[in-house]
């Protein structure tokens, strides 16, 4: 499989069949690029099939997979996959620590879905010390998908190019809040290491 970090992305429709989006292109760029990033995309309509990804992200063959990417719509603390109306569709916050509990290793868990971090601090650390996740990325604002997309991109890259240790991870932060702080501000973009 992957010898470089790749991503492993699941993704749900953003804005039904009249205007299909996707995260393909996006990665195909990263894929194509200089860096030769790696990954794989599902795509996830239901909470049964996010949770069936999500149980072979953990498998052994995806350990080089160092980046889980949910590229799904939200709100605070719940991804919504399917028909946002149907409440036993979503996956909380809870259910992801459930699925994740100990397995994340030194894995970085981002959420494109805008708002789902809009959680206290706590409760991310909380997430990332019961997973083991290395840091948790996401946005606490409404996004505009297209110029999120981008700077998603240039979030990846970033960590990327750093090693997958704390003090790389941090790095990779520091460089955001340099390189694009403005928009991470706007964005409401929130970027934690597991203490």
């Amino acid at each position: 499989m992957a010898k470089t970090p790749g991503v492993f992305c699941l993704e749900a429709d953003w804005f039904g069949l009249v205007r299909p989006m996707s995260m393909k292109p996006a990665l195909d760029l990263l894929h194509g690029s200089d860096a030769k990033i790696p990954y794989v995309l599902r795509d996830v309509a239901t909470r049964s099939e996010v949770e069936i990804y999500l149980r072979r992200s953990l498998q052994a063959r995806y350990r080089a997979f160092k980046l889980l990417w949910f590229a799904i719509h939200s709100r605070p603390g719940e991804l919504l996959p399917g028909d946002m109306r149907v409440p036993h569709e979503r996956v909380t916050i809870d259910a992801l620590e459930h699925l994740l509990d100990g397995k994340c290793g030194d894995r970085v868990v981002h959420f494109s879905g805008c708002q789902f971090l809009r959680l206290p601090r706590r409760r991310i650390d909380q997430f990332m010390r019961r997973t083991r996740a290395l840091c948790v990325s996401g946005f606490t604002e409404e996004v505009p998908w297209l110029e999120a997309t981008v700077f998603e991109l240039y979030w990846i890259t970033q960590l990327h190019y750093e090693a997958r240790t704390k003090s790389g991870v941090r790095s990779a932060i520091r460089l955001m809040r340099r390189e694009q702080g403005a928009l991470c501000r706007k964005f409401g973009f929130t970027m934690r290491v597991r203490a």
